[in-house]
Parts: structure tokens; C-alpha cells; sequence
């Protein structure tokens, strides 16, 4: 259980980058929401270069609202004298790392850093420096490109904030032999955000009303001066509007950029209408963003890019640049990043349906949806830490070999639906990217231009064919996707309901292990919510198959589909028939939000008779008889296959 793992948070962020302290935020809120029994134990570290930044930076008062949800903080290094002196509250003191390591399980997340030989797990926020390196120094850029090598080199495993950066990674470090995991922090709302009063804030800061917010802060990447050309655009078509900027005005890499701005600013002859507040307290910033039309975020690149989540929290609308990382979050309206124009049509567009909020309506029904997204946060928090423990146990056990857990990439292929719940989807979909998998969906060309812009961070397959005439709508034949599969470069293929939710961060390693010249497949478990999962019971029939390329020959042409009854016996029993090997998971690792059956029974009984035809079963349509041919198949399988299970943690 997790009580018994003692994690090390370290102290990161600071007044210009609160980013950092959000992410610390985030792994103690969500952690402390766990039942006390089953969490576990955290402990802030400091060391000696956190003492330097301590009054600098401001660290302290920064994360001392965390001091009382924690278990301890721990001082590492030589100057504990000093350490009392500035931190000013009780810690364990530890001489060295290596003593720190004796007492703790995990340390996370290490931004940028490599402890070799320890537990401690990289987080590499982003690859800002590879594509703008002109915003870097050549000293910056080989220090990064240093560090990020060592990583990639020694780590075993790499922690990414979202799936863009851990796509760079593994472009960037294609032969790397780390296990790398995607784990996007929520933020978390605090009861002052929505008890604040924003129209006070308003006045403090003598901030018209109907004003749109941009909180960044000034630099470079951060594209403001697109959003003043946006606004002059707009100014000379008649339409004024008030911009509220937040954040820091010093760019410590190019000091003389914010008054470059404000010379631009003048140019455009905007002045009046552009508020630059500069650093603000974060409540106040949240009253403003409660308060504004909408928020803008501009920016060229982003790591993390939180003000998303921030404006989900409070139902807020907001224009994003078309950032990969923007997009994963499939919230808000996108323009083109290098184009004024379309960012000033995107607002006009917007303008005559915003009003100042707050939207208490909206805003209700976004704390409704964050609980339930804590929930499911919990739980993969719950597997990564598990994981991680078990891959640094492996790799300081056995240091000389690749991790056991790494694994080639399994795609897994699936067919989303325009017309069931895309928020439920989009969710499963995540998980399944959050354990490893590559994703591919294969729709018809129609079906893809109403989905694609819902799943940015997947690979669409246009098929050449549908079921539309013979079952009334677009369902993709098993035997197109199997085709596809015959074609791809994978060894392990992976066929999936488009709405199963994976938990377990190291699927594609044991998947690649059991499915090795085999099949392997398992039923989902059906739960009201994923905050009750230890109540869910395991659906008759199968949504998961994991399969050898070399299987596919073996499958006969036939017209079932997936989304459609029948497949899911299909798909294990013609290996079954072939004396292959074929597997079932006992174990709970997929869960689904129940909801009714959307086939019809004539689609059921004529893939009943299709059944029938492949295994010479007399053809009888009787719906007792197919019931009775139902049961007795899935008896079959049950009895026939070998029962496994999931033994990775």
C-alpha cells in the first residue's frame, strides 16, 4: 500500500515561475484527498541551493500554506546552522544525499536534475530551448542539452507533464533506455477562488469593465505582442476592447524586451486600452480572470500551460495559440500562433457572447467535473508511484541491464464515436497515452472531420470502407483494422473499445511480455464512477485484446465489427480454434462508465447467424437459441483460454 512509501517533494518554483509551485501544489492537494489510511507519506526538501533562493525568491512563504497537508520537511547539506536561520520552522537534517535516500522511497518531481544510482525521478518540463533556441544563450543551450543527455542516458525512467514533450524526448533521444511516463498534474481550485468578491478586485486595480486577461508573464515566448496587433486590428474596425495583462515584466534573458513592448504598444496607438498590471497576488489574478470576458494565451511554447485548467475551473472561456500542448487539453477556441489576423477574428467572434462573469452556473458545474478528474488523477498517481518504485528497484538492482519494464511502443487501434459521450472518450483515450500506448482510431473520412479536432494527440486512419449499408451506421470491420495492423511495423497489436480506461502505467511492458505469439484479452469492469471502482463488477463479455502480428493470418474474412455484438468472441476464438496460445487477465485493469446499449437486436441476431455460419452451426434465429448459442460461446472462451494475472507491480 502507498502509506508505507515515504516520497520527497522537492522545493521548486518561485514568484517569476509559479508553474513550479503549482506542480508541488498539485501532488500534496491530490494526495492529501486520499483516504489517510491508503496515502502516502510526503516530505518537502530543501537543500543548499534552495537556501540561496529562500529570501531571493521568496520559497518559503510560497509553499508554507503546504507545511501543515505534509509529513515533514528535510534539510539536505552542510550549513544546517543556516538552515534554521532562514527556514524557521522544525526539519530533519541529513548530511548527504545518499543519507537522504535511506529514508525516503521516491523523489519527485526533480526538475531537470539526475540523482545516479538514487530513486529520484527527472521531470523535464519541455524542449523550449530546441525550438526557440534563439531566446537562449549558447551557454543555456549546451547546459540543457548536457543535462537532458545525461537523463536520457542514465535515468530509468523520465517523468513528462504532457504527451508533447515526451514526444520530443523520444525524438529527440530515440535510443534512450529510460521508461518514460506522462503525468499531467491537476491544478486545484482553493474555496477562495469562487467565495472571492472579483468585482472589489476590479476596482482595486481600476480595471474597466468588459475586459479580456492575459496572465503571462513578459517574455519573449509568451507572444504578447501578437495579442497587441490582434487589438489594433480590431481597433481599426471599430471595435475597442480593454486587455488586462498580469505577471512579471522582467525577462531576465532579453531585460529590455518589456520596454520594447510598450514602445510597440505606442506604435499601435493602444495605450489606452492595455492595463498592465504586472505581479499580483494569486487571488487577486484568479477574481480578475473570474471577472474578465474571456483570457487570451498567446504563447509561442508552453510546458505545462495551466491557465487551461485554470479556466475550466471556473468555467471560463479562453483563445489558446495552436500549441500541441494547448490542444491535449481539448478546451477553448485556437488560432494560428504567427497570425494577428486570426487571433483578432477569433476574439470578434467571441466578443458579442461574453459577459463579465462570475458564471456561477459554470462554475458549479466545473467544481462537479474536478472532483471527479481528482478521482481518476489519484488513481494513476497511485500506479506511477507503484511503477516507479518497482522500475528504480530494478534498475539499482540490476544496473547494468536495460530496465526490464522498457518495452517496444504497442499501438493500440480503436474506432471513437461521433455520437457517444467525446468527454468520456477523450478520457479513456489519455489513459491509454498515459500508460505508453500510441493510439490510432480508424473512421470513416466523414466520422474523422467531426472527431479529429476532439483528439489532437492521436493518429486518425481514413478506412476505404463502412458497415453503413448493412447496419445503418459507419462501423469499421475487425477485418480493416486487423489489415492495418498487418501492414504496420508493431510485433504486439492492440484492439480497444473506444471508451475503457486503463490504470496500470506499465501495460505496453507486460502486454509485450503475455502477448508474445499470443492473444490476450479480459473484461472491463462497469463503475458509476471512478471514484467507486472497488464496487464495479466485471461486464459478460470482452473489450481489450492484445495479439502477436503473426495471429492475423489466421482470421478469416468476416463481416463483424467493432462497436457491434459478437466481435469480442471473435476475436479469441479463431486463435482458440488454431491451438494458439490465448490468455485472459483476471485482474481488474480496465474500468467503464456504465451507460445503455446503443445496438440494435437485428444486428445481434445477423451477426449471431454470421457466428453460426464460420463454426457450421445450424442456422436458427430463434433469439432463446441464439442466447443459449451466446452463453455457451462465452463458456467456451472462458474455459478454453488460460486465466493470467497482472503481476507487474
Amino acid at each position: 500500500m502507498l502509506k508505507d512509501i515515504r516520497i520527497g517533494i522537492p522545493i521548486i518554483g518561485s514568484k517569476y515561475w509559479y508553474a513550479g509551485v503549482t506542480i508541488v501544489e498539485s501532488i500534496i492537494s491530490s494526495v492529501t484527498q486520499m483516504p489517510k489510511e491508503e496515502r502516502p507519506q510526503l516530505f518537502f526538501v530543501m537543500n543548499d541551493e534552495n537556501l540561496e533562493c529562500l529570501t531571493l525568491y521568496d520559497l518559503i512563504p510560497l509553499h508554507e500554506h503546504l507545511f501543515p497537508l505534509i509529513d515533514g520537511l528535510i534539510y539536505v547539506g552542510t550549513n544546517a546552522d543556516t538552515a534554521h536561520h532562514l527556514i524557521h520552522y522544525p526539519f530533519v537534517h541529513y548530511a548527504s544525499a545518499d543519507l537522504l535516500f535511506e529514508n525516503i522511497d521516491l523523489m519527485l518531481p526533480v526538475n531537470s536534475q539526475l540523482y545516479p544510482a538514487q530513486p529520484a525521478i527527472p521531470w523535464i518540463p519541455d524542449f523550449q530551448h530546441h525550438y526557440l533556441p534563439q531566446l537562449f544563450s549558447d551557454t543555456e543551450i549546451k547546459k540543457r542539452n548536457t543535462l537532458f543527455q545525461k537523463i536520457a542516458d542514465h535515468a530509468p525512467l523520465v517523468l513528462f507533464t504532457s504527451n508533447d514533450a515526451k514526444k520530443d524526448f523520444l525524438q529527440i533521444y530515440p535510443s534512450s533506455p529510460a521508461q518514460t511516463l506522462v503525468l499531467p498534474f491537476p491544478v486545484h481550485p482553493k474555496d477562495t477562488w469562487y467565495t472571492g468578491d472579483p468585482h472589489q478586485v476590479q476596482k482595486k486595480y481600476n480595471v474597466p469593465d468588459n475586459f479580456i486577461l492575459c496572465s503571462n508573464q513578459f517574455w519573449m515566448h509568451k507572444n504578447h505582442a501578437i495579442l497587441f496587433k490582434a487589438l489594433a486590428i480590431l481597433r481599426s474596425q471599430g471595435q475597442d476592447i480593454h486587455l488586462v495583462c498580469t505577471g512579471s515584466t522582467t525577462d531576465y534573458r532579453n531585460p529590455n524586451y518589456f520596454n520594447k513592448l510598450q514602445e510597440y504598444i505606442q506604435v499601435l496607438n493602444i495605450k489606452d486600452r492595455i492595463h498592465i498590471l504586472g505581479l499580483i497576488p494569486r487571488h487577486d489574478q484568479m477574481q480578475l480572470m473570474r471577472r474578465s470576458l474571456f483570457v487570451v494565451q498567446p504563447s509561442l511554447f508552453e510546458g505545462l500551460s495551466l491557465i487551461i485548467q485554470e479556466c475550466q475551473l471556473l468555467g471560463k472561456p479562453i483563445i489558446l495559440s495552436d500549441l500541441a500542448i494547448h490542444q491535449e487539453e481539448s478546451y477553448g477556441t485556437y488560432f494560428a500562433r504567427s497570425d494577428a489576423q486570426d487571433l483578432a477574428s477569433k476574439i470578434a467572434d467571441l466578443l458579442p457572447i461574453a459577459s463579465p462573469g462570475p458564471n456561477l452556473i459554470k462554475e458549479m458545474e466545473a467544481q462537479t467535473e474536478y472532483t471527479e478528474k481528482i478521482n481518476c488523477f489519484n488513481v494513476e498517481f497511485f500506479q506511477f508511484i507503484l511503477t516507479a518504485k518497482e522500475i528504480y528497484r530494478s534498475s539499482l538492482q540490476y544496473p547494468n541491464i536495460s530496465h526490464p519494464l522498457k518495452a517496444d511502443r504497442i499501438t493500440i487501434a480503436t474506432s471513437l464515436a461521433p455520437n457517444k459521450d467525446i468527454s468520456i472518450q477523450q478520457r479513456a483515450i489519455e489513459s491509454w497515452i498515459h500508460s505508453g500506448f500510441h493510439v490510432v482510431s480508424i473512421n470513416s473520412p466523414a466520422e474523422i472531420k467531426m472527431i479529429q479536432p476532439h483528439f489532437p494527440t492521436i493518429e486518425f486512419i481514413a478506412a476505404k470502407r463502412d458497415a453503413r449499408e448493412t447496419y445503418g451506421k459507419p462501423y469499421i470491420y475487425i477485418d480493416d483494422i486487423l489489415a492495418y495492423f498487418s501492414a504496420a511495423k508493431n510485433r504486439i497489436c492492440g484492439i480497444v473499445n473506444s471508451d475503457i480506461h486503463f490504470f496500470k502505467k506499465d501495460l505496453p511492458a507486460f502486454m509485450s511480455i503475455e502477448a508474445t505469439d499470443s492473444l490476450v484479452f479480459g473484461p472491463r469492469l462497469d463503475v458509476e464512477s471512478f471514484s467507486t471502482i472497488s464496487a464495479g463488477n466485471f461486464y459478460k463479455g470482452f473489450d481489450y485484446f492484445f495479439f502477436d502480428q503473426n495471429l492475423i493470418k489466421h482470421y478469416p474474412p468476416s463481416k463483424f465489427c467493432i462497436g457491434l455484438p459478437w466481435w469480442d468472441y471473435w476475436l479469441p476464438l479463431i486463435p482458440l480454434f488454431s491451438n494458439l496460445p490465448v490468455k485472459k487477465v483476471t485482474t481488474p485493469i480496465c474500468y467503464h462508465i456504465i451507460h445503455p446499449s446503443n445496438y440494435s437486436i437485428a444486428s445481434w441476431k445477423s451477426l449471431a447467424l454470421e457466428m453460426m455460419q464460420h463454426f457450421s452451426l445450424p442456422p436458427q434465429a430463434n433469439e432463446i437459441y441464439l442466447g443459449y448459442m451466446n452463453n455457451y460461446i462465452l463458456d467456451l472462451i472462458e474455459k478454453t483460454s488460460t486465466s493470467i494475472e497482472y503481476t507487474m507491480n
